[in-house]
């Protein structure tokens, strides 16, 4: 039986553990804490390939500033909540943006202390093993990025904090065909599955309160043709007769002799 359940999660997967049985519930949101700048070299190599139980991040993660106020206000704060929770266990939640650097090396570092203190304390990291997110800052030579956050020329036609939707520089597949595009660059639908699903809501959006039939479009990789490494939707407007095909049209397959 422990007294003390420590989980720690990704809060974009939108999948957070649940609670413990009879457990009283104390949380951590850690998603705009502890961030490293950007362009730290100390993390940029290995950031994608370690978590937060190795001990480089580990120490980067527990070394930044406000980390240390934020493990002993926490270890105070459980070991208050256990002495008024007569014999029932307490639970802290610690989440930061995926669950692999910031939330396990402080749920862990807050577990350790607790258990100085002669508490029994289980520690669950529930997405430390998902796959890595890459880096969403600004990409050299992507035209996107240039849009998005340098001014580049564009059509744009709607703007989001997350999102904006433009019209093809060259004037799309048809009138009123649409990109709509995430401000931060993810290489394709498959990179960051909450960033996808965000860019279809925002294309969802915009194509019901224009109206009318529609594809939504995007591809992943060259052989889909994917001609920009940065995620974008195509909104295309659809009426009879316009002449599109979509693009995994099949060749025409001869029926085998009977």
């Amino acid at each position: 039986m422990y007294d003390v359940f420590i989980d720690s999660f990704g809060a974009r997967w939108q999948d957070a553990p649940p609670p413990r049985y009879r457990a009283a519930v104390l949380s951590i949101n850690l998603t705009n804490q502890l961030l490293n700048p950007p362009d730290d070299p100390n993390l940029a190599d290995i950031v994608a390939t370690q978590t937060g139980q190795d001990a480089g991040v580990r120490d980067y993660v527990l070394n930044t500033p406000g980390a240390a106020r934020i493990v002993n206000d926490a270890v105070h704060e459980l070991t208050a909540l256990l002495t008024a929770a007569n014999g029932r266990p307490v639970q802290l939640l610690v989440n930061c943006w995926y669950g692999r650097h910031r939330a396990p090396a402080v749920a862990d570092a807050i577990g350790h202390r607790m258990q100085t203190t002669g508490a029994r304390v289980a520690v669950t990291h529930h997405h430390i093993d998902r796959p890595p997110v890459s880096r969403k800052h600004p990409r050299p030579g992507c035209p996107f990025c240039a849009i998005v956050h340098d001014g580049a020329e564009a059509t744009i036609v709607r703007e989001w904090h997350d999102t904006i939707a433009i019209v093809p520089r060259r004037g799309g597949c048809t009138d009123g065909h649409l990109l709509v595009i995430p401000r931060g660059h993810v290489d394709d639908f498959t990179t960051d599955p909450v960033v996808s699903a965000t860019t279809q809501h925002r294309a969802a959006e915009l194509a019901a309160e224009i109206g009318g039939q529609w594809n939504y479009l995007t591809s992943c990789g060259p052989d889909a043709t994917q001609s920009v490494k940065h995620l974008h939707g195509h909104l295309l407007p659809r009426t009879p007769g316009d002449g599109l095909t979509l693009p995994w049209t099949h060749p025409t397959h001869e029926e085998p002799a009977r």
